[in-house]
């Protein structure tokens, strides 16, 4: 080792190194013009320069790459926020367009009727096994409401009030077999009863039993309630007769009516818990 470094040549490198050092330190104070010295440390510094500057660049599109996926991301979060916002004042306009409409119908109802005593209520469930035979309502008997109070929808019947709680009561539709609501005809003048057809698929159905022979009833027919019985106001719209049929019992025929209320639809109904006539029984026709 001793022998290396006493060795001449060794020395003369040492002195190269130390010449190219301080050169360069001179060349960056002085700023004076290239020189040999200056341009071998140029030579020497130039690829490390460019490397520099490339990462350099590098990490100045990352910064701004990331800065603009931060603002997309915030700027995607703000439309979906706005969406949402705009969703349900869709949802909201809808509501109460459909609310606006079932005040225009009572409106017209209570023009009508102005012995109507109403009260507005909620569908809060329905039958599990047949929701179009009956549903319960949010209003009870703190609300004024009763049995055999009317339920209506419009100028459409839904059905009557069967049990009262304080704050709730049960509706049977005009598809339950437990109804029977005295009917005519609005074209014939034809007088009968309709009763419920029980667990129907898609819609309220209820049929109009022992037709004459010679009975004019047919399709597209209109069926309003009489009044007699003293249940039901007069003229309230049950439905549409949609077919005959003749019974397979005794071979009388009989109408299938359609209601005019799809119940699948309803959120809110109008009990009638006063009309003049309520609970007096008359009789019309023959």
């Amino acid at each position: 080792m001793k022998k290396i470094i006493r060795n001449r040549a060794f020395k003369a490198l040492i002195c190269v190194i130390v010449a190219l050092s301080l050169g360069a330190v001179i060349a960056a104070y002085t700023h004076n013009n290239s020189t040999p010295l200056s341009s071998a440390t140029s030579t020497v510094l130039h690829p490390l320069q460019k490397l520099s500057s490339y990462l350099s660049y590098k990490f100045s599109n990352f910064n701004d790459s990331f800065k603009s996926s931060k603002t997309l991301a915030e700027e995607n979060s703000k439309l979906k926020e706005q969406i949402e916002e705009y969703q349900n004042k869709i949802i909201d306009y809808n509501n109460m367009k459909k609310k606006l409409g079932t005040y225009e119908d009572f409106l017209g109802v209570k023009q009508e009727n102005p012995d109507f005593k109403f009260q507005n209520a909620n569908i809060i469930s329905n039958d599990f096994e047949n929701p179009f035979a009956s549903f319960t309502l949010n209003k009870g008997t703190t609300s004024g409401v009763k049995i055999n109070d009317p339920v209506i929808y419009g100028k459409n019947l839904v059905g009557v009030v069967t049990s009262v709680a304080p704050t709730s009561c049960t509706v049977y539709t005009l598809s339950n077999p437990k109804m029977n609501v005295s009917v005519y005809e609005t074209y014939t003048g034809e007088i009968g009863y309709v009763t419920g057809l029980g667990k129907t698929e898609d819609r309220v159905y209820c049929k109009l039993p022992g037709l004459k022979s010679g009975s004019s009833v047919s399709p597209s027919g209109i069926i309003c309630t009489t009044g007699n019985g003293g249940v039901y106001p007069k003229d309230l719209i049950v439905g549409t007769v949609v077919k005959l049929e003749s019974s397979k019992e005794d071979g009388s025929s009989y109408a299938t009516i359609r209601s005019a209320v799809d119940i699948k639809e309803l959120s809110e109904v109008f009990i009638i818990t006063e009309f003049e006539g309520q609970g007096v029984i008359t009789i019309t026709g023959d």
